[in-house]
């Protein structure tokens, strides 16, 4: 068995608001998984990496992504599958060398992530892990109802319970390993409001008890205040933005252990540079509710409620490659602490995702994937949008 030694840094392991100096870790180069994690001096391995007193630290999980997404801020969605995979495999690659090391997908056109997932082994390309889901479920008319001349191939529409049953199993038929609801409306749609509550309970119930029979986690794009209390009570994995939950769905969350998304960057990069860019219904959607997002995702996050992170990425401004740039940097601002922020980045999405045994922090026998800094990101998690960080993947310099 050949090992890699990476010594002298600064670890971040991820499961404590702690740096580990002087530390060391070895990496089996076969599998790509951590067999060792120490301070002081450091075995010898078969090759040794001195890492020059610089901090690591677990590579980022996006657990809210959009893969391929094009113009989004013109509602021009892309109607040819070619093009969704071409701008898809251009995104991931990118997000890799940003530090991205895995992504949840929420929603791609023509059911790409799950196609590229599929077909990964036998036709390698560089970019993060995928957990994929394909199209989302969303009601005729709905903040999934995008206007494709062919819409069968962005999203699954449903009048009823039973309308989900059948898009659930279509999807787990296909690959997907994720579920995306479009229970109310939201900013990018133009034909609706945040707080229209658009799938019903009964309907979201139905789709959690599906796909929670196959293994598969479910999420919910969920702004308004009823449709975020319908997910909750359904039982899903995540809320997905969550601008007006409420004082009672968060312990609610709590109690059920449901994590909030925020995708904090998403609302920013609408409001503050929006105007005259997209239309003008969304953005000023967005003016009107960005403060209120903001507060109550505070809240929730002072509360304890369990925190992934994610950016929606793929829409207005808001590319996978600068998800270092962008979520970290707003969720201190909405009131978490650095470790907060950076756990919600590793171990809180990777927990989501269901995925922590593998991924999310560097303790031995997960996968090594990291990032190598200049600066300490748990002093200020703009370290972490270091341009030239080097990017490991199973312990593969990649960037």
């Amino acid at each position: 068995m050949s090992e890699t030694v990476f010594e002298n840094c600064n670890l971040f392991v991820g499961n404590e608001d702690k740096l580990l100096e002087n530390a060391w870790f070895v990496v089996d180069d076969e599998s790509g998984r951590l067999t060792k994690v120490g301070t002081g001096d450091a075995p010898q391995g078969d090759q040794q990496v001195d890492l020059n007193g610089q901090y690591v630290m677990s590579g980022l999980i996006n657990a809210h992504t959009h893969v391929g997404l094009i113009n989004a801020a013109k509602d021009h969605y892309p109607e040819t599958e070619a093009l969704v995979t071409y701008q898809a495999l251009k995104d991931l690659k990118n997000g890799l060398r940003g530090g991205v090391t895995y992504i949840r997908s929420c929603g791609v056109s023509f059911d790409v992530d799950v196609k590229l997932k599929k077909m990964r082994d036998s036709y390698p390309f560089e970019g993060p892990g995928i957990k994929p889901a394909g199209m989302p479920i969303s009601i005729l008319g709905g903040h999934g109802d995008q206007p494709l001349e062919d819409n069968k191939n962005a999203s699954h529409l449903v009048n009823s319970p039973d309308d989900v049953r059948k898009a659930v199993r279509e999807q787990f038929k296909k690959g997907a390993e994720n579920i995306k609801l479009m229970a109310t409306g939201g900013i990018m749609s133009q034909g609706d409001e945040i707080d229209d509550t658009e799938l019903s309970l009964e309907e979201m119930q139905m789709a959690v008890k599906e796909a929670h029979s196959k293994h598969m986690t479910i999420c919910a794009h969920a702004e308004g205040r009823l449709g975020i209390h319908y997910a909750v009570v359904a039982g899903v994995d995540s809320v997905e933005h969550g601008f007006y939950v409420s004082d009672e769905d968060i312990e609610l969350m709590k109690n059920q252990g449901t994590f909030l998304s925020p995708t904090l960057i998403a609302g920013h990069q609408i409001a503050v540079y929006g105007k005259g860019k997209m239309s003008d219904f969304s953005y000023q959607k967005m003016c009107e509710h960005v403060n209120a997002f903001y507060k109550n995702v505070g809240k929730a996050i002072e509360s304890g409620v369990k925190l992934a992170l994610g950016t929606d990425a793929g829409t207005f401004m808001n590319q996978l490659k600068d998800t270092a740039k962008e979520e970290l940097t707003e969720l201190t601002k909405a009131g978490a602490s650095n470790y907060q922020a950076l756990r919600a980045a590793g171990l809180g999405s990777a927990e989501l995702l269901k995925i922590d045994q593998d991924y999310g922090s560097l303790e031995v026998g997960k996968y090594a994937d990291f990032l190598v800094l200049k600066d300490n990101p748990l002093k200020d998690v703009s370290a972490v949008e270091q341009a030239d960080k080097q990017v490991y993947q199973h312990g593969e310099r990649k960037f």
